[in-house]
C-alpha cells in the first residue's frame, strides 16, 4: 500500500499569507504545516484535486512536466502574488491516473492547459512548502458526487504501486456561501456550524452513502465548494484500513468553514 496520506483541506487565499488579512486563517496555515506532511508520509507525489479546475464532459488530468502556477484572484493584497510555488510534475503517474480511469470507464483525459490555481498551491505551501515534491493536478465535474467516488476508486491501483509514495489532496470549503461573506472575519452562522457538523460525523465515520444521500436542503443551506467532489473522489481513492480524524476547525468572514481532516493508515495512526 503506497498511498501514504490523504487530506481535505481548505484552499482559501487567505491561507496564502494570513498576516495581509490581520491572520485569518493562522490557525488552519498552523495546523496544516504541523501535520509535517514531507518528512512523516515523505511522498514521492501528490495528486491534488481542486474544485478551481471544473470540466464538462470529462474529468482531466495534468501531464506536464511543469504545471504553471496561477494566480487565479483578483483584488487581493500584493504579497499573494509575491509566493512561488513551481513544483515539477509526473507525466508518467498522470498518465497511468487516465489509464486506470479509462479502463473503469471513467470519462477522464490527459492535458496540459489548466496547471496549479490557487485552490491547489494556497494549501500546498503549508502542506508541501518548497515545492520540492511533484505534484499532479486532476480536475472536478459539476454536480456528479456519485462520478467522482467511481473516479477515485478508478485511482486505487495506480495508488498501490509499491514503487511510488503518494499523497492526495483534496481542497475545498463545506460552508462556502458568498452570500453571507461579512467584512468582520470573525462573524459567525451558528446554523451553517450546525449543518456543517452533520457532514463531519459522516466523514468522521466513513458513511460514504449518507455523504451522498444527504439532504438537499442541507446541501442548499451549506453551498459547498465544487459540491464537495473533491472529497468524494478522495474518499472513493482510499483503500481499507485508512482512519479518519478531524484535524482543525475554523469559520471565517462568517460564509466560509476551513474544516480540516486527514486520513492514515491505522497502524501510522
Amino acid at each position: 500500500m503506497t498511498l501514504v496520506w490523504a487530506g481535505y483541506v481548505p484552499n482559501a487565499p487567505f491561507l496564502i499569507d494570513p498576516p495581509s488579512f490581520g491572520d485569518v486563517g493562522a490557525g488552519t496555515a498552523k495546523a496544516l504545516r504541523d501535520l509535517k506532511l514531507l518528512e512523516v508520509c515523505r511522498p514521492d507525489v501528490i495528486v491534488v484535486s481542486t474544485p478551481h479546475w471544473t470540466t464538462r464532459h470529462l474529468f482531466q488530468v495534468h501531464e506536464g512536466a511543469r504545471p504553471r502556477q496561477l494566480f487565479d484572484f483578483a483584488g487581493m493584497p500584493p504579497a499573494l502574488h509575491q509566493r512561488p510555488y513551481e513544483p515539477a510534475g509526473n507525466p508518467a503517474f498522470a498518465r497511468r491516473l487516465v489509464e486506470a480511469g479509462r479502463r473503469e470507464g471513467v470519462p477522464v483525459e490527459a492535458t496540459i492547459t489548466w496547471g496549479l490555481d490557487h485552490g491547489a498551491w494556497a494549501p500546498l505551501l503549508q502542506l508541501a512548502p518548497g515545492a520540492r515534491v511533484s505534484v499532479v493536478p486532476i480536475s472536478i465535474r459539476q454536480k456528479d458526487p456519485e462520478g467522482h467516488r467511481r473516479w477515485g476508486e478508478a485511482m486505487r491501483g495506480p495508488f498501490a504501486d509499491p514503487e511510488l509514495r503518494v499523497a492526495f489532496v483534496a481542497t475545498g470549503s463545506i460552508i462556502h456561501d458568498f452570500d453571507r461573506f461579512s467584512h468582520d472575519p470573525t462573524s459567525r452562522w451558528p446554523e451553517g456550524e450546525a449543518l456543517e457538523q452533520q457532514v463531519v460525523e459522516l466523514v468522521l465515520a466513513s458513511d460514504v452513502e449518507g455523504l451522498l444521500h444527504l439532504e438537499p436542503a442541507i446541501w442548499e443551506k451549506l453551498k459547498p465548494e465544487g459540491d464537495l467532489g473533491p472529497l468524494f473522489t478522495l474518499l472513493g481513492a482510499l483503500p481499507e484500513g485508512f482512519a479518519p480524524r478531524l484535524v482543525f476547525r475554523e469559520l471565517a468572514f462568517g460564509g466560509f468553514s476551513l474544516t480540516t481532516f486527514e486520513w492514515k493508515p491505522q497502524q501510522q495512526s
